[in-house]
């Protein structure tokens, strides 16, 4: 990707959990840019080290899990060389997180409306009459009905659909250079998926927020953003953007991906499914981590890991079929 008004960038980043089996490299060596304004998804199965980015990036891991290496640079800043006060500071302000499962991320024990006004307190320093009338005014643009009634409600008492706009308010309040979207939509219907993604567009438009959209949802990244990255096993298989990758899928897993979502056009009697599972990251395959599971491997695909090959302007693929050299020596 062109790096021109890159705001958020990560470099080399690995991501490693050291336990008594062994060392899991959860994250290896991932590159992601981020401009302004921008939506960016990063794509993958259950397992691929999506979620991991992202709490490396907002400095979230638990042990035995750390950043060993790389660098994660908001407007040139590398966050990984910041104090704790330093990150706490960015935390919550500059870069939000919406998590995955709003119910768990939310305090029980505190109404919704005190949770929405700590972060403004915290980073813009004013007074709780300030922060409670910003707060419902958020509430409202979000559309949570009667804002001023649920400022004083508990978690508990709304249902999935509001408790994620209570999630993206929380995470908009502070207008963030740049929102992590962690599988914003997946326990709701069809019908509050596309409410939120909306939601989520507009919010970005009027404010310039960045969004990277962390999902294994191929339709909600055609929804809402404009790069995308394809994730698998700790690292980028292949990236390009999102109308170039959906016109063009060119690793054997992106293409995967794509067929194994169903069309209304198409009537088949059976789904398209990728053969295997994700693999052991205490026991990788050798070559390529995607090898085992490919229907176009090769033997030199059993024996080393390809390069992210760039081939036309923005779009990179991780795979031996785009190699000259292999290819024309017919290894």
């Amino acid at each position: 990707m062109v790096n021109n008004d890159s705001i958020f960038e990560i470099r080399g980043l690995k991501t490693q959990f050291f336990t008594s089996k062994g060392i899991v490299p959860a994250v290896d060596g991932v590159d992601i840019t981020v401009r302004k304004g921008e939506a960016v998804g990063l794509v993958g199965e259950s397992g691929c080290g999506k979620s991991m980015t992202a709490m490396s990036v907002m400095q979230l891991l638990k042990k035995p899990g750390r950043v060993v290496d790389g660098t994660i640079k908001l407007n040139g800043e590398d966050l990984l060389k910041m104090n704790k006060r330093e990150i706490n500071d960015i935390r919550g302000n500059r870069i939000s997180m919406i998590f995955q499962e709003p119910m768990t991320a939310l305090n029980p024990v505190y109404t919704i409306g005190k949770q929405a006004m700590e972060a403004l307190m915290i980073h813009q320093k004013i007074s709780k009459e300030d922060a409670k009338a910003k707060v419902i005014d958020m509430f409202a643009k979000v559309g949570i009905p009667e804002p001023e009634k649920r400022f004083s409600v508990y978690p508990h008492q709304l249902s999935g659909g509001l408790r994620q706009r209570v999630m993206i308010a929380m995470a908009m309040i502070c207008n963030p250079e740049l929102m992590i979207a962690d599988e914003p939509t997946t326990a709701l219907d069809v019908t509050i998926e596309a409410q939120i993604l909306y939601l989520m567009s507009q919010l970005q438009k009027e404010v310039g927020t960045a969004v990277i959209m962390i999902t294994h949802n191929l339709g909600v990244v055609a929804e809402s953003c404009d790069y995308v990255y394809v994730m698998y096993a700790g690292k980028i298989m292949e990236e390009a953007p999102v109308k170039e990758l959906f016109k063009n899928p060119l690793h054997p897993y992106t293409f995967g991906l794509m067929n194994s979502i169903p069309k209304m056009t198409e009537v088949k009697t059976h789904l398209y499914t990728i053969k295997g599972m994700v693999p052991n990251l205490l026991n990788l395959p050798q070559g390529c981590r995607f090898c085992p599971r490919c229907d176009k491997a090769m033997k030199i695909c059993t024996m080393y890991q390809p390069d992210l090959y760039e081939l036309e302007d923005g779009h990179k693929v991780r795979c031996f079929l785009y190699n000259k050299e292999v290819m024309e020596s017919g290894k």
